[in-house]
C-alpha cells in the first residue's frame, strides 16, 4: 500500500513536470511567431506616405504596387478620398474581413492623421495556398458612404469589381478596377442601369397611368363577366340528413354539388354496391404493426347493381378481376380518378340542361385578366423600386386585378341556372351530413348514408364513427364491411374488416458571400469572397 502510493506521488510530481514543460514551450513558440503575425493582424508599420502594401510578397510587383500608388494619390489630388490598399495571407470570411477592413481604416486615420470621414480602406485577405481563393472588403468614410458611395454601392464594388480578378488570382487587375470605380462613383454617384432612366422618364410620367387605367378597366370586365354568371332561382336550403331521393346515384349527387364528376364517385359507388350485396370486401394485405391492412373485392351478382352508374362500375371491376376478385393493387388505380362514371355523369348533366355554354371560354378570360395583372404587378414593382415611386399605385390595381381574375375563375360555376337549382336540395344534405359529423348526438343512419358520406368527401369526418362501426365487437357493423351470410367462401362467423383497410385504398385523406454594415466610428463597408 505505502510502495503504490510513493509510486502514485512520482507519477504525479512526472506528470506537473511535463505540464510545466509543455506549457513553456506553447509559449515560448507563441512568443516566437506573434511578432510578425500579431502585427499583421492589427495592421502595424503603416506610414503616412505610403498607401499600397504587399504583406503576402507575391501579389504585387514592385511595377504594380508603384502604379496602384500613383493611382490612389491621384485618387487624393482629384477627389479628397485618402484610400489605403492591403494584401495579405489570411484565412478569414466575410464578416472577419468586413470587420477587419474597418479597422485598417481606423488605423490609416490614426496613422496618416486624416479625416475619418474622407479616408478609405481596401482590404484583401488571400487563402494561405490558395491564388483563386481570397476575400476583398471596402470600407469609406461618412463623406462617401452618406453620399455618391452609399452601402449598396459599396456590396456592387466588392462583388462585381474586386472579386471577378481575385477569382484569377489578379491582385493588381482587382485594385486597379475598383479604385477606377470609386473614382467614378465619388465624382457622378454609382453608374445608372436602364432601368434607373427608365424609372426616371416613362416610369414616372405616363406609364403609371397607362398601368392603373389598364388594371381599372381589367378589374370592370372581371366585374361585369362576373355579374353574368348564372344565378339559383331557389333559396338556399336548411342542412338536412334526409337524402333527397333514393334513385339518385352517389357518384351523380357529389357531381351536382362540385359542378362535375368527382373521383370520390368511384368508392362511393362502389360501397353502394357492398350495401346491395352485389360485391363484398375480403382482406387482401394483412394488417402490419403501423397499418391495418387493404382489401381486394370479390364480385358475387351482377344482377343486384341498379343503374348504369352501378353497371360501369361492375363491368370495369370485372375487367380487372381474376376468378371473380380484384386485387388491392388493382382498386388503387381504379382510385385515382372518376374513372367510368366521369363520361356517364357529364352526358347525363349536359342532358338535363344542368351545364351551361361558354362558361369554359369566361373562365378563361377572367383567368388570363388575372395573369395580365400579374404581369403589371410585377413589372410595377420593379419599376418603382427604381425610383419611379407613382407607379405603386398601378402596382396595387394590378395586384388586386389579378386577385379578383383568379378568384372569380376558380369559383366561376359552369352550371346553368336549371343546374344550380337541381343541387339546392343536395347542397342542403351535404351540410347536413356535415353537422351531423361534428355532433356525436346526432344520429346517421351510416348503413344508408355510406355511400354519400364517401362521394361527397365526407369520410374523414366521419372516421371516428366509421372506426368504431367496422369494429370486430361492434353489436351492428357496417353491412358493406361484412360478409353475407351463406358466402360460400366465408368460414364461420361473417368477416368485418376495418374501416381503415378501406380507406388505404380508396379514401386520400457553397457559393460566394457578401456582408456590409455601419462602421462605429461612422461610415460604412462591405465585404465578399470569392
Amino acid at each position: 500500500m505505502v510502495a503504490f502510493a510513493e509510486t502514485s506521488r512520482r507519477r504525479s510530481s512526472n506528470r506537473r513536470v511535463a505540464a510545466v514543460a509543455i506549457g513553456l514551450f506553447a509559449v515560448l513558440g507563441l512568443v516566437g511567431c506573434s511578432d510578425g503575425s500579431s502585427a499583421d493582424a492589427n495592421f502595424e508599420g503603416l506610414t503616412s506616405g505610403q498607401r499600397v502594401y504587399d504583406r503576402t510578397g507575391y501579389s504585387l510587383d514592385p511595377a504594380q504596387t508603384a502604379d496602384i500608388q500613383r493611382q490612389l494619390e491621384n485618387l487624393k489630388s482629384e477627389t479628397g478620398a485618402d484610400v489605403i490598399t492591403y494584401v495579405r495571407e489570411l484565412d478569414a470570411d466575410s464578416d472577419d474581413t468586413l470587420d477587419q477592413v474597418e479597422a485598417l481604416q481606423q488605423r490609416w486615420v490614426s496613422t496618416a492623421g486624416i479625416d475619418q470621414d474622407t479616408a478609405g480602406a481596401i482590404l484583401i485577405n488571400r487563402e494561405p495556398g490558395q491564388l483563386d481563393e481570397a476575400r476583398a472588403g471596402i470600407f469609406l468614410g461618412s463623406t462617401y458612404d452618406d453620399g455618391n458611395v452609399p452601402r449598396d454601392e459599396q456590396e456592387a464594388i466588392v462583388e462585381d469589381v474586386l472579386i471577378p480578378p481575385l477569382r484569377d488570382g489578379d491582385v493588381a487587375g482587382s485594385l486597379t478596377s475598383g479604385i477606377d470605380r470609386l473614382r467614378s462613383d465619388i465624382r457622378n454617384g454609382p453608374p445608372v442601369t436602364a432601368l434607373d432612366r427608365f424609372a426616371d422618364g416613362p416610369g414616372s410620367t405616363w406609364l403609371p397611368w397607362a398601368g392603373s387605367v389598364i388594371s381599372i378597366v381589367g378589374l370592370l370586365l372581371v366585374a361585369a363577366l362576373f355579374r353574368g354568371r348564372a344565378k339559383s332561382t331557389v333559396s338556399r336550403q336548411s342542412p338536412t340528413t334526409v337524402r333527397p331521393d333514393q334513385a339518385t346515384d352517389a357518384a351523380y349527387a357529389t357531381a351536382l354539388v362540385h359542378r362535375s364528376a368527382q373521383p370520390s364517385g368511384m368508392p362511393g359507388t362502389v360501397l353502394a354496391l357492398a350495401a346491395a350485396d352485389a360485391l363484398t370486401f375480403e382482406p387482401d394485405k394483412k394488417p402490419g404493426k403501423f397499418d391495418k391492412g387493404t382489401v381486394r373485392i370479390r364480385l358475387l351478382d351482377r344482377t343486384r347493381a341498379r343503374g348504369e352508374v352501378q353497371e360501369a362500375v361492375w363491368s370495369m371491376l370485372a375487367d380487372r378481376a381474376e376468378d371473380d376478385v380484384v386485387p388491392g393493387d388493382e382498386l388503387k388505380k381504379v382510385a385515382r380518378g372518376p374513372g367510368v362514371t366521369k363520361n356517364l355523369v357529364d352526358t347525363r348533366l349536359r342532358a338535363g340542361g344542368f351545364v351551361a355554354d361558354g362558361t369554359g371560354r369566361r373562365r378563361l378570360v377572367l383567368a388570363g385578366l388575372g395573369v395580365l395583372g400579374g404581369v403589371v404587378a410585377v413589372g410595377g414593382i420593379a419599376v418603382a423600386t427604381s425610383g419611379a415611386q407613382a407607379m405603386w399605385f398601378a402596382v396595387m390595381a394590378s395586384a388586386l386585378l389579378l386577385v379578383a381574375g383568379l378568384s372569380t375563375a376558380i369559383v366561376y360555376s359552369r352550371f346553368s341556372v336549371a343546374g344550380l337549382d337541381a343541387s339546392r336540395p343536395w347542397e342542403a344534405y351535404r351540410d347536413g351530413l356535415k353537422q351531423a359529423a361534428k355532433d356525436d348526438d346526432e344520429s346517421v343512419d351510416l348503413n344508408a348514408a355510406l355511400p354519400d358520406i364517401v362521394a361527397l368527401g365526407l369520410a374523414p369526418a366521419f372516421r371516428k364513427r366509421l372506426e368504431a362501426a367496422t369494429d370486430p365487437g361492434s353489436d351492428t357493423p357496417l353491412r358493406a364491411f361484412t360478409s353475407p351470410a351463406g358466402a360460400n367462401y366465408a368460414a364461420g362467423d361473417p368477416v368485418v374488416l376495418p374501416w381503415a383497410a378501406f380507406s388505404g385504398v380508396f379514401v386520400s385523406s457553397g457559393s460566394g458571400s457578401v456582408a456590409s454594415g455601419g462602421g462605429a466610428g461612422g461610415g460604412g463597408g462591405a465585404a465578399g469572397s470569392t
